[in-house]
């Protein structure tokens, strides 16, 4: 797709909303923050049909209004070219199809290859006037689905509805699981002496796993699993809590695999609702080849 120099958001006026102000418009029926409206305010352009116009200026059923949004600040991540696989893409949102091994977002070191660090040497490269907005996460070594925002006020609205976006995952367990579908309702929380690795418990945050066994194959397990909550780890450590810890995930139980980077965990499917047409779309993702070795 063709790269734009500047995002802008056009809406046209009805009758319930004559009378008001561009500010009180985008601030309930654009679904503006604070913030972004203030950044709009002071660095970005207002335009009623044509026309350049201040916040507190009335509106008038059937007029066109236009928001120019600032430029966005680039923040601490070191651009760094690489490759990506673009799934689906428009001027307001990104599906990416992660492979295992690279971060979603450095974790410590800026200057780690990561999807952030690709995406922001393509839009320098394209002069797109954006920052990276990762808007549904992966862990170094899960490979799959991957949801980033085109601008600040796509990653406004997609954060705002966080719980309608729903992801599936396919993974590989270690052991014969045996009930054929369950839920694991217990709360995650960081474990005592370690930053990285979580762990259940009573003082931990809600979080909720459901899972179904797609086949059994030797000494593995084949899942499929949906997540009702977005803690860190959440299936790596329910898996773990079942005793059935995924494959090569020595951090939580697991065996290493030498064919695979780390865990065997994937998001193969994304559903959400897009944050300007309002349609549902949803994307698929294979689980990658090298996991035929666990049949």
């Amino acid at each position: 797709m063709n790269t734009p120099s500047k995002v802008i958001k056009r809406w046209t006026i009805t009758a319930a909303y004559s009378g008001c102000s561009s500010r009180d418009f985008l601030f309930g029926a654009g679904e503006f923050s604070r913030q972004l409206i203030k950044k709009v305010r002071i660095s970005g352009s207002l335009f009623v049909n044509g026309e350049r116009v201040e916040m507190w200026q009335p509106l008038r059923c059937g007029d066109l209004l236009e928001v120019e949004f600032p430029k966005e600040e680039r923040g601490s991540i070191e651009p760094m070219e690489g490759p990506l696989s673009v799934v689906y893409e428009d001027e307001d949102v990104l599906v990416i199809n992660k492979p295992a091994g690279l971060f979603s977002v450095p974790a410590f070191d800026k200057n780690e290859p990561s999807v952030a660090a690709y995406l922001l040497y393509r839009y320098i490269q394209e002069n797109y006037p954006c920052t990276v907005h990762i808007v549904t996460r992966l862990d170094k070594d899960t490979s799959g689905l991957m949801l980033a925002a085109k601008h600040a006020y796509s990653h406004r609205l997609l954060t705002q509805s966080m719980k309608k976006i729903d992801r599936r995952y396919k993974a590989v367990a270690e052991g014969r699981v045996q009930a054929d579908q369950g839920i694991v309702n217990q709360p995650i929380a960081r474990a005592e002496g370690s930053i990285i690795r979580r762990t259940t418990s009573p003082e931990g945050r809600p979080a909720e796993t459901r899972y179904e066994v797609e086949k059994r194959t030797g000494a593995y397990t084949w899942l499929r699993l949906q997540l009702m909550t977005g803690r860190t780890h959440q299936i790596r450590v329910h898996l773990e809590h079942l005793g059935y810890p995924l494959a090569g995930d020595t951090l939580y139980g697991g065996n290493a695999c030498p064919w695979i980077p780390g865990q065997a965990l994937h998001c193969y499917q994304l559903n959400f609702r897009h944050p300007w047409s309002k349609k549902r779309m949803t994307f698929v993702s294979e689980t990658p080849g090298e996991w035929d070795l666990f049949a």
